[in-house]
């Protein structure tokens, strides 16, 4: 058995160190300067926009993150949702685009829930209720449609009330409801993050982390919310794995 000398040892050693940290380091800065940069031009964009209120679908106003919106069509083609839950309607233009979703696709159907509407915009597909999101009855509709349909597939989209204590209980009263390999959606978590939406904080994002905290039957899917590396929704896809 050859021996090496302890000084070259020491020397190899240090050397896989250093280079560890530097790797470690470079990582770091291009996720830091990614990061920054989505930041950049998502505040940029919302400046644009007027916070995307002017984005429409098919002439309707759906206040989207153009982005955000074209991911929510690549889940529910991947998926096939029986039944679309979505919370906050505003005018019905996103309701309207996942109903339109659902035509192509030949299948599935929307619940939109707000407490007080805009104004909806008519669609066979879509049931529209007025009620807060986090009304037992409401819940218990949208149990009650889920049951008389037997759904197997489900995504839930939450976009109403971005306050974090609304957002929890949410996703604490609609989770049961959300089969194994089904999705919620939670929207606008960039609230935490950018400085030109100081407003609702906490939000959407600390509500999603805190709830991934007590639900371990649920993940956070990283792939699709960075899948096009702009983001509104950080934390935004949470993924049923198992029963409980």
């Amino acid at each position: 058995m050859i021996h090496e000398p302890k000084g070259e040892m020491h020397m190899r050693l240090m050397k896989s160190v250093r280079s560890n940290l530097t790797h470690g380091k470079k990582r770091w800065l291009k996720a830091y300067l990614d990061r920054w940069a989505s930041r950049r031009i998502l505040a940029r964009m919302i400046d644009k926009t007027d916070n995307f209120q002017n984005v429409r679908w098919l002439g309707a106003m759906m206040w989207q993150f153009p982005i955000s919106a074209w991911v929510l069509q690549e889940v529910v083609s991947e998926t096939k949702p029986d039944i679309i839950i979505e919370t906050g309607t505003y005018s019905g233009g996103s309701a309207y685009f996942l109903a339109s979703l659902c035509d192509l696709l030949g299948r599935g159907e929307i619940v939109s829930i707000d407490i007080e509407p805009r104004s909806t915009i008519p669609h066979p597909r879509i049931t529209y209720l007025t009620a807060s999101s986090v009304d037992p009855a409401a819940v218990n509709l949208v149990r009650q449609r889920i049951e008389r349909i037997k759904a197997k597939t489900i995504l839930l989209i939450l976009d109403s009330d971005h306050r974090m204590a609304h957002v929890l209980r949410e996703l604490e009263s609609y989770a049961p409801l959300i089969p194994v390999g089904s999705y919620i959606h939670v929207q606008d978590g960039c609230i935490d993050e950018l400085d030109c939406l100081r407003v609702d904080r906490p939000g959407p994002k600390e509500a999603a982390k805190s709830f991934l905290r007590d639900h371990p039957e649920f993940v956070r899917d990283e792939e699709i919310e960075s899948r096009y590396v702009l983001t509104f929704c950080p934390y935004g896809w949470l993924k049923r794995v198992r029963s409980d």
